[in-house]
């Protein structure tokens, strides 16, 4: 037991330690001690870090540059056309559905009654034909085996 404790300690600080000594693509590790701490989960600005108004109002700055690329900033940069975004961070952004108040009642009827309704159907076929498209179905089943027990005897020959 002790030593299931030891193995699965190990274990726990090797997942610990293993990305800050595993290289990343840029050749830098995959994490360091500050990543643990962090209060955010990338090293780009989160929509709480930014700047707020007392009315929680967020005000964001964008523009575009010579090259066509789009930069975002929560300071105005002088000597740039740019556009002033504002926005609440905490407003719900997509709207939900309205809920109708229909009270009508579901009519559960039993399959002979089905039959005599001239409505929309359960299936693409009438209900009579139903049966008809069983037996075709039984009779493709059957024309599939004989095919596969053909093709199994000429493997063998």
């Amino acid at each position: 037991m002790k030593l299931m404790i030891k193995l699965l300690l190990l274990g726990l600080v090797g997942a610990i330690v293993a990305p800050m000594l595993i290289k990343g693509p840029d050749g830098r590790p995959l994490m360091s001690w500050q990543d643990f701490f962090s209060s955010s989960d990338s090293g780009a600005a989160s929509v709480s870090s930014l700047p707020q108004s007392s009315s929680g109002v967020t005000t964001v700055y964008k523009w575009k540059d010579a090259e066509g690329q789009w930069h975002f900033s929560d300071k105005a940069i002088e000597g740039e056309n740019h556009e002033t975004l504002k926005y609440n961070p905490n407003a719900n952004i997509i709207q939900s559905l309205a809920k109708k108040e229909e009270e009508s009642e579901i009519e559960v009827k039993p399959v002979a009654a089905l039959k005599e309704t001239s409505g929309p159907s359960l299936t693409t076929v009438p209900l009579t034909e139903v049966p008809e498209l069983m037996d075709q179905a039984k009779q493709y089943q059957s024309l599939i085996d004989q095919r596969n027990k053909s093709l199994e005897q000429f493997k063998r020959n």
